[in-house]
This record gives structure tokens, sequence and C-alpha cells, in this order.
């Protein structure tokens, strides 16, 4: 006779008070939340901004909250990180797109910015200008390191047993982040009672993390010690005393020696480290130049504005306030900015020092944030673009933000890239009629005259760039080489030249009908050396071939800002001032050369195109001259006669073919190729409809990856149960598809209880034949067959056909989806957990006169479910 006897073995498992258990969870807690503050201050000068620190509180405050209840509900790791997935996906829009929270489609594009951004943003965050602030979705990447460091952290603290050391090496991870993905300047050494600290900052955050994680591991190492006495002195009954006052001076005088040991190690070696020249980070690296090809200079460019196509078209209107303190004088109009050319080679000018490559850092444009931060002396500035095509943006001084409108305004903000040497921007997404934007400049500090200026240090150019003929002007005007030679050099420059825009006279009256009683010359384009050359040239003949003194009679060179400018901007670089020319409009007032060169009511067209060059003061400022040439007094008769063959040029129009310029690259100063016009059927639709249907199936993707991952989990589960090599294994691999069946529905496990009595309760039609099989497949004396198994699975394949035809098909949808089946594996320690699986009646099965194992190898089923 088979009789089965189940006796009940209680196990005295010591519980400690709750008040007992919540002491240590607070300490442990205040240890993370610290370190995690310290994390916070490493990454606050990547963002500097309010919502910053918004984010970062809300994200250590879910943090705590999440680990609180994975803690009192004792979940699984899985369920952990899956609370972590929803709470930073839910959370992410307001707390790390805040700028996304205009409206349900503006949430909605700011979901597929966080989504993409977990990627994405980690390489954006160190191609992007220092602070970032808000900017876009850059904030994710600190929200997804703050939020899950915080809930693992002290889930390991709180439930992680021998694991909670893994806690301090992962918020060190995270503190590494302010670090790694910050700036490679370090802040300003700090002297103490004659003891200079390099980088303060940095080292103070090394200490302090340092501090805390000894303290930490310091306090679990107490806390396991007590709670071992503890349980030995209730388990012996012998009652804990206080050690001796010789043995805790011990250990605290050894803790206290580790821990300057280690103070000591980690000052030292960051004193060394901060030390070095420069710092190494992700930013010193990724180089976060646009790496594009060739532009066009945009000074090459400057005499097409004043043709007859865009003379008087409007291409801008400024509207605010643009103050350009940078003068060389009383009464200096505003300006605004169009490019920055700071290199010459020869041939043009151009933005990209021709000697150091596309690479170099000084003439690159890089991405900026929206706000850079402004003070209460910010001016505001709008432009509304009309007729302006181009690359290259008009503006003003320093930007501290610029906020886009318009329909292009998403566009525009992809789009825009800022050198802050230069304080120039530059728009990839070209700028077109409709566009606007407003901009909020830094006025720059006043700066001295250009007479006031001292001497400098020497030169700052190639001198092969220098024509000799220049040289041999200069040395024939007799004028010191200080500010005041320089300030008279430019102004007989100027006198001595004569305005002209063209070779030919043009067809139609423009720019020669607004200069009063002006008598046209003919001029060269080109700021080449060779055009520079020759301009001096004539200079220096006109004035050794008379003994007249005065400008006014000496007037010999012709051409335009184009020539003038960077004339001047030689002169300069000769005399060893550093210079550089400027594209621009003026606002407000005309020039002093009389010519029509400012922009009526902010106004701007092509006639109010200029150039001028700014020369480095020595503290920082820039002093702007203008070089305009005079066009009252003309050329006398025998030096036009005798200058006019210099300047020939044969043009054939027939045979003439139009070179197009290299496609744009912002770091080379030069202007974006035009495309040749491409006829053909207007596919704007598709592209539309393309675009729109690829964001919604990013978006549909993104939502159901989720589910798509659980559906795959359980269909590789019941294949891999099915096709199990030991036969025996498919039978009771079959019984848990149908215990998984049923708890996805919403049936309750039912833990330890044997399969009959599940099949039992739940009621099912054949649910009693499957447990009878499994039991006589798992512990009957024959091996079962293949094809036993096969049939096994055909009745497990209908059990489950019927309970889920016991529901709607919304219960259906939910079943498929559901993770109950995941927990009751990670319940039963088939998934690592956190959860202690000792319950307090370990419940064994005796059966007399039959084996105590299964075939399988293991004890008849005496575990399942806590009690």
């Amino acid at each position: 006779m088979d009789r089965t006897v189940t006796v009940a073995i209680p196990l005295v498992r010591p519980r400690r008070a709750p008040e007992g258990r919540r002491r240590p969870r607070v300490i442990n807690a205040l240890f993370v939340v610290a370190m995690m503050l310290v994390a916070v201050w490493a990454a606050w000068p990547i963002y500097q901004d309010t919502s910053y620190l918004v984010m970062a509180a809300a994200a250590i405050a879910v943090g705590l909250g999440l680990a609180w209840l994975g803690t009192l509900r004792g979940w699984s790791w899985f369920t952990v990180l899956l609370s972590v997935l929803g709470a930073y996906l839910l959370l992410g829009v307001p707390l790390a797109v805040p700028t996304a929270v205009t409206g349900l489609p503006g949430v909605l594009g700011g979901l597929l910015d966080l989504v993409t951004a977990t990627v994405f943003s980690w390489k954006e965050l160190v191609t992007i200008q220092l602070p970032v602030g808000s900017y876009q979705s850059l904030l994710a990447p600190a929200f997804l390191m703050f939020l899950s460091g915080t809930t693992v952290a002290l889930s390991l603290a709180w439930r992680g047993g021998r694991l909670f050391a893994l806690a301090v090496p992962l918020i060190f991870a995270v503190q590494l982040f302010g670090l790694v993905f910050g700036s490679s300047a370090v802040s300003i050494p700090l002297t103490v009672l004659g003891f200079s600290l390099p980088a303060p900052r940095e080292s103070l955050i090394g200490l302090a993390g340092l501090l805390l994680a000894f303290g930490f591991l310091a306090w679990r190492t107490h806390l396991a010690r007590s709670e071992a006495l503890d349980l030995a002195a209730r388990s012996t009954g012998v009652q804990r005393t206080l050690g001796g006052l010789g043995g805790r001076m011990r250990r605290g005088v050894l803790a206290g020696g580790v821990l300057l040991l280690a103070i000591g190690v980690s000052v030292g070696g960051l004193s060394v480290a901060w030390a070095t020249p420069a710092r190494e980070v992700l930013r010193s690296s990724i180089d976060p130049a646009v790496e594009l090809r060739e532009y066009v200079s945009p000074l090459s460019q400057y005499r097409s504005y004043f043709s007859a196509e865009l003379y008087d078209e409007e291409l801008f209107t400024v509207t605010g306030d643009t103050v350009d303190t940078a003068t060389d004088g009383a009464g200096a109009a505003s300006r605004v900015r169009l490019a920055v050319l700071s290199y010459y080679d020869g041939e043009v000018f151009r933005v990209v020092n021709p000697a150091a490559g596309e690479n170099d850092q000084a003439s690159a444009f890089a991405r900026v944030p929206h706000s850079r931060g402004a003070s209460a002396g910010s001016v505001t500035t709008r432009f509304d673009i009309a007729g302006y095509t181009g690359v290259w943006m008009p503006g003003a001084d320093a930007v501290s933000s610029i906020r886009f409108a318009g329909a292009r305004a998403a566009d525009l903000s992809d789009g825009f890239f800022y050198n802050a040497g230069t304080a120039s921007g530059i728009q990839l997404n070209a700028l077109k009629d409709g566009d606007r934007y407003t901009m909020v400049f830094e006025p720059q500090p006043d700066a001295p005259t250009l007479a006031g200026l001292a001497h400098p240090a020497g030169n700052t150019i190639d001198e092969t760039l220098i024509p000799a003929s220049l040289r041999d002007w200069v040395d024939a005007q007799a004028v010191p080489s200080d500010g005041t030679g320089l300030a008279e050099l430019v102004t007989r420059l100027r006198e001595r030249g004569y305005l002209s825009h063209a070779l030919t006279v043009p067809t139609v009256d423009s720019w020669t009908a607004d200069l009063a009683d002006y008598q046209f010359m003919p001029s060269l384009a080109g700021h080449s050396v060779s055009r520079i050359d020759a301009l001096f040239t004539a200079l220096l003949e006109k004035q050794n071939s008379t003994t007249a003194t005065e400008n006014s009679q000496l007037v010999a060179a012709i051409g335009d800002d184009e020539q003038f400018a960077v004339a001047t901007a030689l002169l300069a670089r000769h005399l060893g001032f550093e210079s550089r020319v400027v594209l621009g409009f003026a606002l407000g007032a005309s020039t002093d050369s009389g010519a029509p060169g400012a922009c009526p009511q902010g106004v701007c067209s092509g006639q109010n195109l200029a150039a001028w060059i700014e020369v480095a003061s020595g503290d920082g400022n820039w002093v702007t001259v203008e070089t305009t040439p005079q066009f009252q007094n003309p050329l006398s008769p025998i030096d036009d006669t005798t200058r006019d063959p210099q300047y020939n040029t044969e043009v054939i129009a027939e045979g003439a073919t139009e070179q197009r310029a290299p496609e744009a690259n912002p770091t080379s100063g030069e202007d974006q190729q035009e495309e040749d016009q491409v006829t053909g059927p207007d596919l704007a639709w598709l592209f539309a409809a393309l675009k729109v249907g690829g964001v919604s199936l990013a978006i549909l993707l993104a939502i159901s990856t989720p589910f798509l991952i659980i559906l795959g989990a359980k269909i590789k589960r019941r294949r891999d149960r099915a096709r199990a090599a030991d036969v025996s294994a498919r039978f009771a691999g079959g019984w848990d598809e149908y215990i998984d069946a049923a708890v996805d529905r919403g049936l309750a496990d039912q833990g330890s209880r044997t399969r009959v009595e599940i099949a039992a309760h739940y009621e099912s039609v054949g649910g009693g034949v499957l447990a009878n099989l499994a039991d006589r497949a798992v512990f009957g004396p024959i091996p079962p067959a293949t094809g036993d198994s096969d049939a096994f699975w055909a009745l497990v394949t209908a059990e489950r056909a019927g309970l889920a035809a016991s529901g709607t098909r919304r219960d259906r949808w939910r079943a498929a989806v559901s993770l109950r089946s995941f927990a009751r594996l990670a319940d039963g320690g088939r998934l690592f957990s956190f959860r202690r699986r000792t319950s307090r009646y370990d419940t064994t099965t005796v059966r007399p006169n039959r084996r105590d194992t299964s075939r399988l190898g293991e004890r008849s089923p005496i575990s399942g479910r806590e009690s």
C-alpha cells in the first residue's frame, strides 16, 4: 500500500522588528542620495540651467520611490528594470525634453526625441558648446543616469545581500558622467595658506565621492558585524558586551589611517592629473566642427549684391536694438555682421585657417544651445528674412540665446552652428524668404580708438603674403608703426582711393545713380595678392610722380570695400596688429564715406552691404575700422589714361562659362554652391508622405517593441519546453506551459500544491488528465516515449485554447503580453531575484516504498511559492 506522509517542519527564522529594519534602510538611503548629489554637482557645468536641477531632483526622488516599492513588494530584477523603463518614458518628456511640452503634438514629438536621444544624444552632448541648458533632448542622458543609478544602487543597498558593494562602482560611473562629458577646462587653482590646489572643484568632487563611498562601506561592514553578533547572542543565549576600549581605539585608528592614506593618494593623484597641460575628455577626442566641403568666400561675392537684381531688393528686416560698441570713433553706426573672415591665403580671405585645415577649433563652427546665458544688459533683435538666401546668418555681437520661428523653425534650429571666437553664425539649412528668428546679444565693452592702440608685439602674418608695393608705400608715408600711424595710413588709403563696383558701366541706373556727381571708373574684382599689389603700385606711382601732398590730389587706387578692406587688414598686419575682415550691414546712420551704406528703418537691401575690418586692441576687444574709399575726388585725366590699360581684361561673352562653386563648408568661410535645376515631376508630396510615414512607423515601433519582446520570449520558452532533450522534461515543461497560460489569464498561482490539486482547483476539462500524465512521466517507473510527449503537448495546446476561449478578445491580448508567468518563475527561484526563498515552513513529502527522486534527478515537488 502506497501512502504519502507530509510532514511540516517549522524553521525558526529571526525577524527583526520593523523599527530595527527602518533605521539601516534610512542610513543606506542617505548615503546613496548623498553620492548621487555629488554626481549632480559634477554634471552641473554641462547644463547650468534650472531645468537641470528640477530634472535631477525628480529623477533621484522617483528612483528612491521605485527602489522602495521594489523592496516592499519583492519585485524581481526584471520587474525593477521594467519600472525604470516605464518611469523614463512617462516622465522623460516633461523632465528631459521640457521644450516639447507645448500640446499633444509637441509631447508626441518630444517622446520620439526622447527615444532617439537615448541612443544618439551622447554623441551630440560632446559635439556642442557648453553649457547646453535644456537644448533639444540633451537632458535625456543625465535623466537616464540619475534615474537608473538611484534605483539600482538603492535596490542593491536595501536587498542585495552581499552584492551591496556593487552600488559603489555603479554610483562612481554616474559621477564620472559629468567629468567625462564635461569641458576640458578645469576650475581656477585655489590657494590656501600658501598651498595651491589645482582644479579645486574637480578635486572636491573626487574627494567627496571617495569619503562617501568609504563611509558607506564602513557602515555596511559595521551593520553586518552587529547583525552577526546579535544572531549569535540570540542563538546561544550569551549576552553581548561592549568590547574593550583598546580594541575600539585600534579599530578607530586603523580606519582613520586607511582613510587618510586614501585621501592623500587621491589628492596627490588629482593634483598630478590636473597639472597636465590639457585635460583629456571625450570632448577633446571628438571633433565638434562641422565637416563639410569648401565654401566660396562671401567676400568674393561682394559685387554681386550691387547688380541690378539685388541692389534694390529687400534682403531682410531688423527690428530691435543692435548696438556695436567696438567703434573707432563717436557716432559710428550700429552693425549687422554677416561673416567674419580672419585668415588670408594670398587668394581670398576666408574663415578657416589655410595652414591648420578644417579641424582647427579656433575657426570651427559647432552646435550651440539655444540659450547660452544672458545678462541684464542684453539686447534683443529680431530678423525677418525676405530676399536673402544663403548660409551666413545676419547677427551682431556675442549671442546669448536664439529662437527660431516660422514654418521651418525646427529645421533652422537643427542647422544652426556658431563660432564664439568671431561671434558669427551659420545656417546649414540655408535661409530663405519667410524665415525669422530672434537673437539676444551681449553688447561688447567699449574699446579704445584706433589711434589709442599701443605698439604691437610683432607681425601676425607671413610676409610673403604682403605685396612689396604695400611695404614700399608704407615706408614712403613716414608714419610711426603704432595705433596713431595705422589710423593715419587708413585715412590716406581711403582718401586716395576711388569707389567703383564694376568693370563696365551698369546697363541700368543702380549704384551710380545714388552717388551724387559720380564719374564712373572701371575696376577689377578680386582681392588676391596681385590685385592688392596693383592697388598699392598705383598709389605709389602717383605719389612719386607729383609734388602734391594733399590726399585729394593723390587719388590713384580704384576699387570698393572688397579690395580696400583687404588692403587695410594687410596694412594692420604689416604693422604687427591682429586684424580680420567683416562683411555685413550698417544700421541707423550713413557711413562717413558718403556712400548709401545704412539700412533705412532696419530694411536692408543689396546696396547696404559693406565690408570693414576689426583690429585687436590687446585686451580681448576689437576696434572697428571703416574702409570704404571716397568718390568725390576722381582720378586726374592723365592718370586715367595711363592706368586703364593695366586693368583692362578681355571678356568674351559668347564663350564665357559659369563656374559653379563647390558644396558648402562653414569651416572654410565660403558660400554654398547652387545646384542645377532639374526638371521633372514634383515629388514633394511623396517625400512629405514618406517622412510622416517614417515618423509614425518609428513611434509605433518604439511603443510596440516591449510587447513584441514579451511575445517572442514566450514563443521561445514554449519551443524550448516542447523540444527538451529529455522526454520527461517535455512533460514537465508542458505542465508548466499549462500553468503559465492559466496564470497569464488571471488565475492564481497555486504555489507548492500537487499537479492533481492544481488541476482540480482550476476546474479545466483536461487539467486532471494533464496532471496524471505529467506525474506518470516524471515519477513513473517506465520512461515515456517521444510520441507520448507529442500527444501530451497536443492536449496542452487544446487546454490553452480552451482557457483563451473563456474570455474576450481584450482578455486574450492582455494574457498574451502578461508578465505574471515570468514573475511566477522568478518567485520560484528560476530567475535571479532578491527575494528570499526560505519560507517559514519547509514542506517535505515522504513516499514509502517509492523513490524520493524523479527521473530528472530532482526531488519530488517540495518547492514553489513562499507560503
